[in-house]
């Protein structure tokens, strides 16, 4: 590994997680720090610079977050204009001081924020089984046309960045190289670990998977087209792994933006991100943009939290991405797949069997649909497409006769990858029959998020059973808990008796307005009703910050 790339801080835009906000200027204040620019006019909204003052955090704040665990603070400077991250780790209140103090030197720091996590979408833990593979038709690829695409379109010299929970590449179908010619271009390049890392800094090479679910995106996009085990949507494209999720599939926020800046300086061509959450982070989103206005194609999953789900799904629902959710084998949306106009496009999701481990696995979920968008974006890639007509041809293309008319639910309609490549013209090759499939999955048979299929023994194709493991636990679908300021009442003589109701690990700040700015005072127990006392008299407000989102609530006066 390079040193450049061992050292590179993050260069990131948008948010994923919730972060306490409170003033910049408050916070350079209190520490004393002059900030960068300070004669210049404020900063317009809709910038990363002001997005950078809304997420800064007061040192009580840091104080609070660090006497919890760990805190892993970003530090954000300016740089030719761009963002500048550096992420510091602290232990204890005795490390966060001597951060703070060297802090306070920089004049060019403009903001410190909390590193927030960024979870899979529907986390799970799942046995590994056989390396034989499943005797279930990939209902996916017929549903994709791909028998008579791939004869044409492999998807050869397109590389597509997973950022995800790593991929491990020893398993028989992405192993080796693209097309398995001895010295070809190989299927899983290295590529970087920032789970491995205290701060986002790079090390290892992405190709270590605790979970799986990287794994199984991995060979959805790309498992070889070689006659055995499951067969990729572009089986000649290359994966460059991106590990950013742990075992239990959660991650910070610093560490995705500092993997999609990575994959652009790699030379990947499309981005798949099956991961999210309902908080819009601008280090974020500025690294999206950037990679966009790079000629980068990024992909993500809309999201696993139902039709009934109000808030979007980031980084999905951001302009330059194609948001995708879940459709299952008769083209109908899944029940788990988000709502919401932000969805672009849809694509099979449920029951998709793909790499696992060393085996195989059928999961369900966006996070299945994404990929298959991925690799049909491959394909026109390797048709050497406009960058700028795939998403127009994806949508114009796009199945959109009834039912799959809700533009909420499935966004411009189901994928039709055939079309989209234009082969309804002579220019892919003449259709040639799909393989026979030994068995089926029956379309009555429901398939929950996360699940795993148990491949069949046959005659032709025996298949060991599951090594023993303790049973998996019920995939967790991303929390969408309501968080809400239960009531505010007795305000007399600089004392309220304040009434929470909040999931658990939300955090309850009381602030007070001073100017234009408001001032964090202190923390209070969410799912509590205590009486507060204040030193002074003034204008207050409660702000709770939960596990998917925040709420302030309305202004009162003290006396």
């Amino acid at each position: 590994m390079s040193a450049e790339l061992k050292y590179r801080h993050v260069r990131p835009r948008r948010s994923i997680f919730l972060i306490a906000v409170t003033s910049f200027a408050l916070t350079l204040t209190t520490l004393g720090i002059a900030p960068a620019g300070a004669a210049d006019q404020i900063p317009a909204d809709g910038s990363w610079q002001s997005d950078a003052i809304a997420e800064s955090a007061t040192p009580a704040e840091l104080k609070a977050e660090v006497a919890d665990g760990e805190l892993r603070m970003i530090v954000v400077r300016e740089e030719k204009g761009e963002p500048d991250v550096t992420v510091v780790s602290v232990s204890d209140a005795t490390q966060l001081n001597q951060a703070l103090t060297s802090i306070k030197k920089d004049s060019t720091v403009i903001s410190i924020e909390v590193d927030r996590k960024v979870n899979l979408l529907a986390t799970t833990s799942l046995p590994n089984f056989a390396s034989a593979a499943p005797a279930y038709i990939q209902w996916n690829y017929s549903a994709l046309r791909l028998s008579e695409i791939h004869p044409s379109l492999k998807g050869n010299g397109t590389t597509i960045a997973v950022i995800d929970t790593g991929v491990n590449r020893n398993g028989n179908d992405l192993n080796g190289t693209i097309d398995g010619t001895i010295g070809g271009p190989i299927k899983v390049l290295d590529g970087c670990d920032w789970v491995t890392s205290l701060t986002n800094e790079c090390t290892g090479t992405g190709v270590l998977d605790q979970n799986g679910h990287g794994t199984h995106v991995a060979g959805i996009i790309a498992a070889k087209n070689d006659g055995e085990g499951i067969t990729g949507v572009a089986p000649e494209s290359q994966i460059l792994p991106l590990r950013v999720l742990d075992a239990n599939g959660s991650g910070y926020l610093s560490d995705v933006a500092a993997a999609i800046d990575y994959a652009v300086s790699r030379g990947a061509q499309v981005i798949n991100m099956s991961l999210g959450g309902t908080y819009d982070y601008y280090l974020i989103e500025e690294a999206v943009d950037r990679a966009s206005e790079a000629g980068v194609i990024l992909v993500a999953a809309a999201g696993n939290s139902g039709p009934t789900n109000t808030l979007p799904s980031f980084p999905a629902a951001y302009d330059n991405v194609i948001a995708v959710a879940a459709t299952d084998q008769s083209g109908v949306v899944a029940g788990y797949s988000n709502q919401g106009s932000y969805l672009d496009i849809s694509a099979p999701g449920s029951a998709i069997v793909s790499t696992y481990g060393l085996g195989y696995a059928s999961l369900s979920g966006t996070s299945m649909a994404s990929p298959h968008v991925a690799g049909v974006v491959a394909l026109m890639r390797d048709k050497d497409i406009a960058t700028s007509q795939i998403k127009y041809l994806l949508q114009t293309n796009a199945n959109s006769s009834a039912p799959r008319d809700v533009q909420n639910r499935y966004g411009a309609g189901l994928i039709n990858a055939y079309d989209a490549l234009s082969c309804n013209t002579t220019s892919c090759a003449e259709p040639s029959p799909a393989p026979t499939p030994t068995e089926t999955i029956a379309s009555t048979t429901v398939i929950n998020p996360g699940e795993v299929i148990t491949a069949p023994s046959t005659p032709s194709t025996p298949v060991q059973a599951p090594a023993p493991a303790a049973p998996a636990p019920a995939p967790v679908a991303a929390p969408v808990a309501a968080v809400e300021v239960i009531g505010i009442s007795n305000i007399v003589k600089r004392k309220f008796t304040l009434t929470v109701d909040s999931p658990a690990g939300s955090k309850t700040w009381i602030q007070r307005k001073s100017g234009k700015k408001w001032v964090t005072l202190k923390k209070v127990n969410s799912s509590s009703r205590s009486v507060v006392k204040v030193s002074k008299s003034g204008t207050y407000r409660i702000q709770i910050v939960g596990p998917s989102r925040k709420v302030i609530s309305s202004p009162f006066k003290v006396k």
